[in-house]
């Protein structure tokens, strides 16, 4: 006898016909495996090929090699390693696989968020997957918005899918590519001084300072960063544009949040600098975005115009990834509040103006009223356009 379900729609089916509906698309499913993995077969890939394919990707250009590393500077001691552009050259080139991500699990409870990344060799029928976990608290403790936890989750994933991908080609295939990367972007003595410039520039654009750079890698002074620092150095932009780190986590003990806005990728650096210097210190649990009442009778902090540009920047991208989020014009509305209320006491109505014209125009763009340019963005923020971050389709 078959037993009758009746949904929340109040539409009522029996079980049999359930159970179909769930074989068909297992069999769906089992069937498009077969035919790639049939076509694999039909179609094996050359490892020569697939050597050559790897290394004239990645080091096409001084840009696309950069982009293959990223780097973490631990107690003045680099930790480098293959980026997930890298990863996804290598998936492109070895052919005959499958490779996927997802968060699996989100505890606001424990402050984490975790993503699986799976890789799947069609040919040998091998498969490597790995997790990750990331934080959605800010060094208060507080929970991220639900925004920032789905920009989380999106960095997780691409950690994850790069650790498989990593996991599942042999390195023999890639390891020369790799070695030809790190000396692509280090370059040599008679690059030394131009390459330290470029590398101070491009980390300024995300709030950090020189002092900060020298103390994540245990030098004294510009004059002490080598050769061998300046893959570490680009390493770490490369990881901080591609969202497999943030400015806290690259610089523990060097930087500190100045918002209590759930967003911790760019921090800015001119209110922790400013902070250091008050007589009165804060308590350890006052987060800095919000100073205890004897800072704020101290003197109003001085700030520069390029302390300005490293808080517009960072502010339009914030909202430029909020609003990639299936373009929800109520989420980039919740993140520009955000930000207004959370500005520092120095930020002045021009300086917040850059950023008014940036959320109106993309306000535009989810509308589907103009087209994303960041050209237009860089014009309205007065900044560069290098500078600012790509609008991905929405998910």
């Amino acid at each position: 006898m078959n037993q009758e379900i009746i949904t929340q729609d109040g539409e009522v089916f029996e079980e049999t016909t359930a159970l179909a509906s769930t074989s068909m698309a297992v069999q769906l499913q089992k069937a498009e495996i077969d035919q790639l993995v049939s076509t694999a077969h039909a179609f094996p890939r050359s490892l020569k090929r697939v050597q050559s394919n790897i290394l004239g990707m990645a080091t096409l250009d001084e840009e696309s090699a950069e982009e293959c590393i990223y780097a973490l500077p631990r107690g003045g001691k680099p930790i480098r390693g293959p980026s997930i552009r890298f990863a996804e050259i290598l998936k492109q080139s070895y052919g005959n696989c499958r490779a996927a991500a997802r968060v699996v699990h989100v505890d606001k409870t424990e402050g984490y968020i975790e993503a699986e990344g799976v890789f799947h060799d069609l040919e040998t029928n091998a498969a490597s997957t790995a997790r990750v976990r990331r934080r959605i608290t800010d060094r208060a403790g507080r929970v991220f918005k639900d925004d920032m936890i789905i920009v989380t989750g999106n960095a997780a994933c691409s950690i994850a899918m790069r650790n498989a991908i990593l996991a599942g080609v042999p390195k023999p295939l890639w390891r020369k590519a790799y070695d030809m990367v790190q000396a692509t972007i280090t370059g040599d003595i008679t690059t030394l001084s131009e390459n330290r410039e470029k590398a101070f520039k491009a980390l300024a654009a995300f709030g950090v300072k020189p002092d900060q750079i020298f103390a994540s890698l245990g030098v004294q002074g510009e004059e002490d960063i080598t050769v061998d620092h300046i893959a570490t150095l680009r390493g770490m932009y490369s990881a901080l544009k591609n969202g497999e780190a943030t400015v806290e986590e690259m610089f523990i003990g060097t930087v500190k949040a100045i918002s209590d806005h759930a967003k911790i990728e760019n921090p800015f650096s001119a209110e922790p600098a400013t902070a250091q210097t008050n007589n009165v210190p804060p308590e350890p649990e006052t987060p800095a975005s919000e100073p205890d009442a004897g800072e704020q009778g101290a003197s109003e902090p001085s700030f520069t115009d390029t302390d300005a540009d490293a808080w517009v920047l960072n502010s339009v991208n914030m909202l430029i990834a909020s609003a990639m989020i299936g373009g929800d014009l109520d989420v980039m509305r919740d993140q520009y509040r955000g930000i207004k209320q959370n500005a520092p006491s120095w930020v002045d109505k021009p300086t917040l103006g850059r950023v008014d014209a940036v959320s109106i125009f993309l306000s535009q763009v989810m509308q589907n009223d103009e087209e994303f340019d960041k050209w237009r963005v860089a014009n309205l923020s007065k900044l560069s356009a290098e500078q600012i971050n790509d609008l991905p389709e929405a998910n």
